[in-house]
């Protein structure tokens, strides 16, 4: 096993989700599916609350078992329900501040991964998922990640989308209401580009009580390559996502 020119980067808060704290799901089946070595670099991004430092020290104390690095933000948030302004101004940041990483940057690609969710295969190794998405967006500058899509979210006959070849497959013009766009599933990414995009939106954040912060991610990101179709994603019948949190 080679690693690959990938970063993994995930973003995690000691405020969990409903109270539940899913990090440890996520990470172990991680690495049920993959050897974590493949990555040449591991990151977890950590929102810590007040009154939260045992469960700071204990998802730190989970990384450091798994030679993952963490970089912590110290910013009592409250669920997006209760104030989205707020809620995705501070993830831009945290966003931003990962990838600002200069050892991050160093890889020209990056795996996201949102502490509540689970990997899925079929037919095929995550391994082998990971390198034919670098192999893709390598054979195809002008796009700018591979999604592992939600399942439940992929139906044959209600959306639009190109087929790249048996496991990639790109979003079309009319994939969705807003086009093609950008969601914080887990994906494929070039560093550099969300590196760039998120810079970009440091400058935007006051808007994000009005538009979600997925739509602007996409406006963005899209301001990164000339092709009007720069998003696509993993066959879901072989990999897919699932949501825990």
């Amino acid at each position: 096993m080679s690693t690959l020119p990938v970063n993994l980067i995930v973003f995690c808060t000691t405020m969990g989700h409903g109270g539940r704290h899913t990090y440890q799901d996520c990470l172990n089946n991680l690495r049920s599916k993959v050897d974590l070595s493949i990555f040449s670099n591991k990151l977890l991004h950590l929102k810590s609350r007040d009154g939260e430092e045992n469960i700071a020290d204990q998802i730190k104390s989970f990384c450091s078992d798994l030679n993952i690095r963490v970089i912590e933000t110290k910013e009592n948030i409250v669920h997006h329900s209760e104030n989205h302004l707020k809620h995705s101004a501070g993830y831009f940041k945290d966003i931003f501040k990962s990838y600002s990483d200069p050892i991050i940057r160093e890889q020209k690609y990056s795996f996201w991964l949102e502490d509540d969710e689970l990997i899925q295969t079929s037919k095929i190794t995550l391994e082998d998922g990971f390198k034919k998405s670098i192999d893709f967006l390598e054979e195809n500058p002008q796009q700018i990640c591979v999604r592992f899509n939600r399942a439940k979210d992929f139906k044959d006959d209600d959306l639009e989308y190109l087929v790249e070849n048996e496991n990639i497959f790109t979003q079309a013009i009319n994939y969705t209401q807003y086009g093609p766009t950008f969601t914080f599933q887990p994906n494929i990414n070039r560093t550099d580009q969300i590196f760039t995009a998120w810079k970009e939106a440091q400058n935007h954040l006051d808007k994000l009580g009005k538009v979600h912060c997925e739509i602007m991610s996409g406006f963005l990101l899209k301001k990164m390559t000339d092709c009007e179709t720069p998003f696509s994603f993993f066959n879901p019948k072989k990999i897919y996502s699932k949501t825990i949190g």
